[in-house]
């Protein structure tokens, strides 16, 4: 088994996963991770639940990312392995910058390409909601980025004077008769009319009906919308466990090769 930690812009979700199973999560805000004390408890912690066999890390926020590779080897005695587009990950990137794709994307888009095949799309409702698609030929090419379904409510309360910070919930009906119903049903209707608009175009472009993954903490606002073939809350999880596996059985492969 090993740890497979997402590091957000909001969250630092750490699963110990057994092949594609997330055995046990923990969770703890990003912010604590800004100091090197907390840092180490935070490692520490990781270390005492279980000896895994390693840890894998996929980050979009780089101010954190030194001091958890120095507390991780502190912890286990050996440093994690950082996803990033510069090594090879499984998957091929087809962008104008690829050092610019953020590592839980790639994650994204590994684990579809093996669950799901090729084509796919996933959206992942996080802080940011991002779609990430992956071709015909299983190769990452990109996506769109668009606000939370968090930043949206953060935004119109910290933006406008009369409206408070409102609680996310499902509205059932368009027409809200107070302040908060009408935040609510407008976040959670255009949401799901973002979703379906931009699902129409990726596919338009792509040439075919490409099946739709829905992850992330929001993802499972969307269970009933019949927009998805499949919600996978630990898609991205999934993704850095199979990455971690694939590139020990790639190791593994060229050991016997260059042995013979």
């Amino acid at each position: 088994m090993i740890w497979a930690v997402l590091i957000g812009n909001t969250r630092v979700v750490s699963a110990l996963m057994d092949r594609n199973k997330a055995v046990r999560k923990l969770s703890t805000a990003t912010e604590t991770l800004r100091t090197t004390r907390n840092t180490r408890r935070w490692a520490e912690s990781l270390r005492k639940t279980s000896d895994a066999e390693g840890v894998i890390v996929a980050s979009v926020v780089p101010p954190v990312d030194a001091g958890v590779r120095e507390s991780i080897r502190g912890a286990f005695g050996k440093g994690p392995e950082f996803l990033d587009s510069g090594r090879k990950w499984g998957i091929k990137i087809r962008l104008k910058k690829p050092s610019q794709v953020g590592a839980d994307r790639l994650a994204n888009g590994v684990a579809a390409k093996e669950l799901y095949g090729t084509p796919v799309i996933v959206v992942d409702f996080g802080t940011g909601t991002t779609f990430d698609v992956v071709d015909r030929q299983g190769a990452y090419c990109g996506g769109a980025i668009l606000p939370g379904l968090g930043i949206s409510l953060k935004a119109l309360h910290e933006f406008t004077a009369k409206i408070p910070l409102i609680g996310f919930k499902k509205a059932r009906k368009a027409v809200g008769r107070t302040t908060e119903e009408a935040v609510r049903s407008g976040v959670y209707h255009g949401a799901i009319g973002a979703t379906r608009e931009l699902l129409l175009r990726i596919r338009k472009e792509m040439g075919t009906v490409a099946p739709a993954v829905a992850t992330g903490g929001w993802c499972g606002v969307f269970q009933d919308t019949h927009i998805f073939h499949q919600i996978e809350p630990d898609l991205s999880l999934i993704g850095l466990s199979l990455i971690w596996r694939n590139r020990r059985e790639g190791t593994k492969k060229r050991g016997r090769v260059n042995h013979a």
